[in-house]
């Protein structure tokens, strides 16, 4: 009879405990899988380890790309980094004297017609300077007028000064006439004729006197009619003395004295005249002056006010001309000025700029050592950022004949001279102070040796190639580079038409660049800045198109590298 045997699952939370068989019975069949296992594994890892080195070397060679040097023809070009200008263009400046304060500004970016108001500046100060000088010009005006009158009244006065002084010349002039040929004449007259009839009475009574002595002597007559005929005679005498003595007195001393008084009445009555018709002229002059001064005064006054009036006409300043509203901030990166409404401006302070847009140039700024392949005439290409897909054409019109050194604070060694590019097409949507990339045609190379510019590696100032059609056979060759462009360099020395060259080479390869010698100079300055020169500023906007991937090689498709891969590593 047999017994059944059932077995129940185990319980929650108990963990079975396998059955233990001895060790000598298990580990014959347990060891030989584990081994095979792991030989079988390792065997597996180094297959796929070297399958994988192989394919990836075979990628990393079928990704050098291989050039063969040839003859070419390509423009030689100078890209430069610029901005958009207006080939014309209206400053709008503040004309009010001082500073003012802006209480209105039109937005920039505004389309304006001439006349259009553009901006308001505060006019508070410039209204009262003239009121002020209105109210002098009306007082400067009163005092011209009393000046004029008083002008007039002293003219008359002059003139019945001037009469009255010539009129007492005329009566001394008649006086001293009058005197020499009247009362001088008839003095002297009556002086003679008064000693005449003394000297005839003198006679008569000499007479008389004698004939009375000679009765009185004959006792004719008495003593007593004697002696009065005596005293007659002595009386006759006496007056004819007196007679003489008068002409003599008259002679000698009046009239001397009276032609003296009369001549000097005429002297002081033509003195007198001609201090009259100076002081007349003194007071004319005083006035005329006086009236010159206030009519000046008035005049002062008056462009005064004109000037505050336009001063006042000024704080509302229209558009000279049409155009595209832009804000003047300066040119100073550093240093821009803010036109915003409450902003301070000064007299002859640029506040707008009205660009005319009909003709828009480009301003670079071309360094000093490659001005010698700049001049006036040469085309260019022009890009716009923001306009993707247009291109424009145009030419270099103006190249500044100094330095620019607004930037000399930053780089005093920085010599960059300011050009202009006119572009030949107009278009609205180009607007100043855009960034724009331009593309100086500076020369043009045809049917020349060249090479891709990203061919070529820098060692110790020396260019170099690799020639050869992959890694395993490829050498490295000096070459003497000539002009350049962004994707292509001219060789003067150091290849041969049909050579091939690698575009891209490994770390490993680059390692088998020769050393300079040791004897050998170093690369001066200049032989650097022609190296730099020779290739092109940029890289090549695009690979050629028969380039890779490198996956080994440099960071970008068809094993091309940036600058500084190709520069030596010094």
């Amino acid at each position: 009879m047999s017994t059944a045997t059932t077995t129940q699952p185990p319980a929650a939370g108990h963990v079975m405990t396998p059955h233990r068989q001895p060790a000598a019975a298990i580990r014959p069949r347990s060891r030989a899988p584990l081994i095979a296992a792991a030989l079988a594994c390792v065997l597996l890892v180094s297959v796929a380890w070297l399958g994988f080195g192989w394919i990836r070397q075979q990628r990393h060679d079928d990704a050098i790309s291989v050039f063969t040097v040839t003859k070419r023809s390509f423009p030689v070009i100078l890209p430069e980094k610029g901005e958009l200008k207006a080939g014309k263009s209206v400053d709008v400046k503040s004309e009010v004297e001082g500073r003012s304060t802006i209480i209105w500004l039109i937005p920039e970016g505004t389309e304006v017609k001439q006349g259009d108001l553009l901006v308001k500046l505060a006019s508070n100060e410039i209204e009262e300077k003239v009121r002020n000088h209105e109210i002098k010009e009306a007082n400067a005006t009163a005092a011209l007028e009393a000046a004029q009158k008083e002008y007039e009244i002293l003219l008359d006065e002059n003139a019945s000064e001037i009469r009255k002084a010539e009129l007492a010349l005329d009566n001394a002039r008649t006086d001293l006439k009058k005197y020499l040929e009247g009362d001088w004449v008839q003095a002297k007259l009556a002086a003679d004729l008064e000693v005449e009839r003394a000297e005839k009475v003198l006679e008569r009574a000499q007479s008389d006197y004698d004939d009375s002595m000679k009765l009185y002597e004959k006792k004719f007559i008495p003593r007593g009619e004697m002696l009065t005929d005596e005293f007659d005679l002595y009386q006759a005498q006496v007056e004819l003395e007196k007679a003489k003595l008068a002409l003599r007195i008259l002679e000698t001393y009046t009239h001397p004295k009276d032609l003296r008084q009369k001549e000097s009445d005429v002297s002081e009555a033509e003195k007198e005249l001609e201090r009259v018709t100076k002081n007349a002229a003194a007071k004319k002059s005083k006035q005329v002056a006086e009236v010159e001064a206030k009519k000046a005064e008035l005049d002062f006054t008056r462009q005064q006010l004109t000037k505050y009036k336009d001063q006042q006409a000024k704080t509302e300043i229209k558009a000279p001309a049409a155009g595209l509203v832009v804000y003047d901030v300066g040119e100073n990166r550093w240093d821009r000025r803010q036109i915003t409404e409450g902003s301070e401006v000064f007299e002859r302070q640029t506040i707008i700029k009205l660009p005319d847009t009909t003709t828009m140039v480009v301003k670079v700024r071309i360094h000093e050592a490659k001005t010698d392949k700049i001049k006036v005439g040469q085309p260019a290409r022009v890009t716009v950022e923001g306009l993707p897909g247009r291109q424009y054409t145009g030419k270099i019109t103006k190249i500044a004949v100094l330095a620019d050194s607004s930037n000399q604070w930053l780089n005093p060694d920085l010599k960059e001279y300011e050009t202009e590019i006119t572009l030949d097409q107009s278009d609205p949507d180009l607007k100043p102070g855009v960034t724009a990339q331009a593309e100086i045609i500076a020369d043009e190379v045809v049917n020349s040796l060249a090479i891709p510019t990203q061919s070529v590696f820098m060692k110790g100032g020396h260019a170099y190639v690799f020639r050869g059609t992959s890694e395993a056979n490829a050498e490295p060759v000096e070459v003497k580079l000539g002009l350049s462009s962004t994707e292509f360099v001219t060789v003067q020395s150091g290849l041969d038409e049909d050579d091939r060259i690698l575009l891209a080479a490994s770390d490993d390869l680059k390692r088998r660049l020769p050393e300079p010698p040791t004897n050998e100079n170093p690369a001066s300055e200049d032989d650097r800045e022609a190296s730099a020169e020779a290739r092109p500023a940029a890289p090549p906007a695009r690979p050629p198109a028969r380039t890779g991937g490198n996956p080994g090689g440099g960071g970008r498709q068809g094993g091309g590298r940036s600058r500084s891969d190709r520069r030596p590593s010094s």
